[in-house]
């Protein structure tokens, strides 16, 4: 048994994770796996079963169903407060020059196809006595990495009696080395965080060869950590069914539909001449061999003559086999819009009111909702860490925010609710704060802009209103 064999949960879950990235990539990731999606049918040799697969047809439902519940959680850049003059430290928060709002929408993303991973706070290592000035001139700041669910082989969690914590986890790191001038190597390190006998933070990196490379105790300039700074992105704390899991069942229960409805369109689609009552004439050379049997040729311009009792018909298929396979086809579609792919459904016949196009969307909406929400009291977690290890500084948590978007209804505030919501204003009944909110939830302010930024732009341009105009004449005077 090898130090970095993977857990029981991991072996259980990864075959999901990677049916989940496969039906993502699509049709060419889908069709590459062969027989894993879709078994060739008795009595196929190799060469009919590469014309059924390449023939088949893999509709894309789940990679356009997870670009647009993305684009949905992403459409409004996560709201982030940070004590004034951190901002800078979010610009790139993964030393690859990655903002933190880019960060956080590739972590979505990931999280909404697996419903697992984490992100780990580390940092190059420092002195404790070093300065502010010099931490930032030398660039040790920080920094987070994403692990994917794949790269996760092992954790353990331990309490201490009143909370739950993790004691280990071991993360799987594709590594390219260097090997000449211009090429490279791939190996598999492992790297192992934990918390040792002491109660510390203790890091160990090992080879491809399971040999210890390094060991660090990873500290900032208070001292050693007595947590690992980790986090995994699931809500439960354990792997769960991936979001897209039955969309993507449906998805390809209707490629394999399609495989056989395009194979049999294929051997029933051309019709197949055939004569009776008629003997080729066959042909022999001046040895006496037969050279080959007379052809009946078949075309508007030429005539055929058959004898008396003979006849010609075509091979064609009848019955309603490839139609019903297409009324299962279409039937898996519907189920594919109603299990998250409404971006490509049909478009419902006739008008459908805004208020049941919201309850509609509700069930949806609020599933979304849930992981924005658990996402961003993770992603506060982890900023504070990220931000209290680059600056050196115990920022209270009450001092840092992430709120990732729940606001899914992307019809924007009519000309008559906005008549509404001044006027109430108008006539004192709600604060400018609210009239403020409630026009950036309704699209009319940009997401991004401040209350108090606001007002004093609006207090400078109505001063620079005022202010008398001096005319040419009164310069001259």
């Amino acid at each position: 048994m090898s130090l970095f064999d993977c857990n029981s949960t991991y072996f259980r879950f990864s075959p999901l994770w990677q049916k989940c990235r496969d039906a993502v990539k699509g049709e060419e990731s889908v069709k590459g796996k062969g027989k894993a999606y879709l078994p060739r049918p008795s009595g196929m040799d190799d060469e009919d079963y590469k014309g059924y697969i390449t023939r088949a047809q893999f509709f894309n439902a789940t990679g356009r169903t997870l670009d647009g519940l993305s684009g949905m959680m992403n459409r409004k850049p996560p709201m982030v407060i940070v004590p004034k003059g951190l901002e800078k430290y979010l610009d790139n928060v993964d030393g690859k020059g990655h903002s933190l709002n880019q960060f956080v929408s590739f972590c979505t993303r990931e999280n909404l196809i697996t419903n697992w991973g984490g992100v780990l706070v580390d940092a190059p290592k420092i002195e404790q006595s070093v300065s502010q000035a010099e931490f930032e001139r030398k660039n040790l700041q920080a920094y987070l990495i994403y692990y994917a669910a794949e790269n996760i082989i092992n954790w353990h969690f331990n309490t201490d009696g009143r909370q739950q914590y993790i004691d280990y986890v071991i993360f799987r790191e594709i590594v390219e080395e260097r090997t000449s001038n211009y090429s490279t190597e791939t190996k598999e390190y492992h790297r192992v965080c934990e918390i040792d006998e002491d109660g510390y933070y203790r890091q160990t990196l090992f080879n491809d060869k399971d040999e210890i490379l390094s060991v660090v105790y990873p500290q900032n300039r208070n001292g050693k950590y007595t947590q690992i700074p980790f986090y995994f992105l699931s809500s439960s704390g354990v792997p769960d069914t991936p979001l897209l899991n039955d969309l993507i069942n449906v998805n390809l229960s209707h490629y394999r539909k399609s495989a056989d409805y395009e194979n049999g369109l294929h051997w029933t689609g051309v019709p197949t001449p055939w004569v009776q009552g008629v003997e080729p004439e066959v042909k022999y050379d001046s040895n006496g061999n037969e050279i080959s049997k007379e052809t009946l040729k078949l075309g508007g311009c030429t005539a055929v003559y058959l004898p008396s009792g003979a006849s010609m018909h075509y091979l064609e298929f009848s019955g309603s086999g490839c139609g019903q396979l297409s009324t299962a086809m279409r039937a898996d579609e519907d189920r594919m819009a109603i299990l998250g792919a409404r971006i490509i459904s049909q478009e419902r016949n006739g008008v459908e009111a805004a208020e049941t196009a919201k309850i509609h969307r509700a069930g949806e909406n609020s599933v979304l909702a849930e992981i924005a929400i658990n996402l961003s009291i993770v992603f506060k977690k982890l900023l504070k860490i990220y931000l209290d290890w680059t600056t050196g500084q115990d920022i209270p948590q009450e001092e840092i925010d992430v709120q990732i978007n729940t606001d899914y209804d992307v019809a924007t505030m009519n000309p008559s609710e906005l008549t509404a919501l001044v006027s109430l204003w108008q006539s004192g009944g709600i604060a400018k704060r609210d009239l403020f909110r409630n026009l950036k939830d309704g699209e009319i302010i940009a997401s991004e802009r401040d209350f108090d930024e606001m007002n004093a732009e609006i207090d400078e341009e109505q001063m620079s209103k005022s202010m008398p105009k001096t005319s040419v004449d009164d310069d001259e005077e």
